[in-house]
Order: structure tokens, then sequence, then C-alpha cells
């Protein structure tokens, strides 16, 4: 079965961290990866976003308007989709996931 783990936070809080931080946080989610295949696990795909400014959303009615649409200081920041058996497989992996105090991850089956 496929989960998608999309991750949420700060766009701001990911643009204040220092350099290192930052490397420390990119080489996690690397050893998340490398854990995961080693374990057998799938991960058919997963993306770092863009900034949210660089977004465009569109409406049902055609209007594009830049930028999210969502007023809020969370934004979606990237996801994973994973293949495991149950969604408690797949919760158990995104504890995994390295994120900021201020983050959480949304784990869903996908159909």
């Amino acid at each position: 079965m496929e989960f998608v783990l999309t991750i949420v936070g700060d766009d701001d809080a990911y643009r204040a961290l220092d350099e290192e931080t930052g490397k420390e946080m990119y080489a996690g989610h690397i050893a998340f990866m490398d854990e995961a295949k080693a374990a057998g696990v799938a991960i058919p795909y997963s993306a770092e976003l863009a900034p949210p400014s660089t977004a465009r959303t569109l409406g049902a009615d055609g209007t594009v308007t830049d930028g999210p649409f969502a007023e809020t200081k969370e934004q979606l920041g990237g996801f994973y989709v994973l293949e495991v058996g149950t969604i408690d497989e797949a919760v158990e992996w995104a504890r995994k996931i390295p994120l900021l105090p201020s983050d959480r991850i949304e784990v869903r089956p996908a159909k």
C-alpha cells in the first residue's frame, strides 16, 4: 500500500536555519531514505518543495493567484511516498524523518 507523508512547517523557520543545521537536516533526510531502502521500504517518490512564495494557486473558476492559498505560517514543505503494509508502519517511518520542533507530518493512505 502507498502512503503519502506530507511535511508541514514554517518556511521562515527553515530559511532562518544556519548553514550547519541545514546540512544536518539534509543529512538526516538522506539517512532516513537509506534506512528505508535497507529495510526494503520503497520510496517511489519524494520531493522538497520550493518556497511557498514561488507557488501559484488555481481556483475552480480559473483564477490564478500568486503564492499559496492558505493564509497561515504553516506550509507544505515536502513529502515522501512510502510503500508499506499499514498506516501504523507508515507512522513509524514518519517518526524517523528529521523535523524542526514546530513541524508536523500528516500520514495518509493514497488511493
